[in-house]
């Protein structure tokens, strides 16, 4: 894939600045706190994909979560298309002594180099990733994630909405594709999902992120 191949460069000299700069220092790490422990999206026994994870914000996050609340058999899946940002949250899985926490390299378009038993998931949450592929490949990507989802269980998206900052700063600096609220509608229909529902996200990210649940 050679619009993956352009990203996993851009992210390989890039994975401990991203880390600081985007997750610490503009709190995006503390704005997805701030919605999960608002929310309930995990359960004892709960099988959690973290898509296209990143430095793993996510996957500590809902660790974190599970261990305050008592949550038990929680497993976490969690692949990346860079290594070097794989190898980030490896280091905090080693730090914290963290279990039932398996990670991968892999692309969500080639699900097959995925354990086979990364499958029926109640939760996969996809963070910062759908807007770096190619647009004709969000449709086949979606497809994928569905594929690796339980029935009734809840596909959950934070994608980066078009608008005059994000042109500058999303598109220019990380190369994003930019999208509407429709345009992501209409993906998630094509792809299998019958019920589509956006959530409200924090104030000030409100207006540069779109988030939404889909089920099938």
């Amino acid at each position: 894939m050679k619009g993956n191949n352009k990203i996993q460069e851009l992210y390989t000299g890039r994975a401990s600045f991203y880390e600081r700069v985007f997750v610490d220092f503009l709190g995006w790490g503390k704005q997805l706190e701030t919605y999960f422990r608002r929310s309930e999206y995990i359960r004892s026994e709960f099988k959690i994909l973290d898509a296209g994870c990143g430095t793993g914000v996510v996957t500590r996050i809902l660790y974190q979560l599970a261990l305050e609340k008592r949550y038990v058999g929680v497993q976490f899946h969690a692949f990346d298309l860079t290594r070097s940002m794989l190898d980030l949250l490896q280091t905090w899985v080693i730090n914290e002594g963290a279990m039932n926490i398996e990670l991968k390299q892999a692309d969500v378009l080639e699900p097959e180099a995925l354990p086979s038993d990364w499958n029926y998931h109640d939760l996969i949450v996809t963070s910062a990733m759908l807007e770096y592929l190619p647009r004709p490949d969000v449709r086949a990507a979606l497809v994928n994630l569905k594929q690796m989802l339980k029935h009734e269980g809840i596909l959950l998206v934070f994608i980066t909405r078009r608008n005059i900052l994000t042109r500058w700063l999303a598109a220019k600096w990380w190369k994003t594709n930019l999208y509407s609220e429709s345009e992501i509608e209409a993906f998630l229909h094509d792809s299998g999902f019958d019920k589509v529902n956006f959530k409200k996200f924090s104030r000030g990210w409100s207006n540069s992120i779109i988030v939404v649940e889909a089920t099938k």
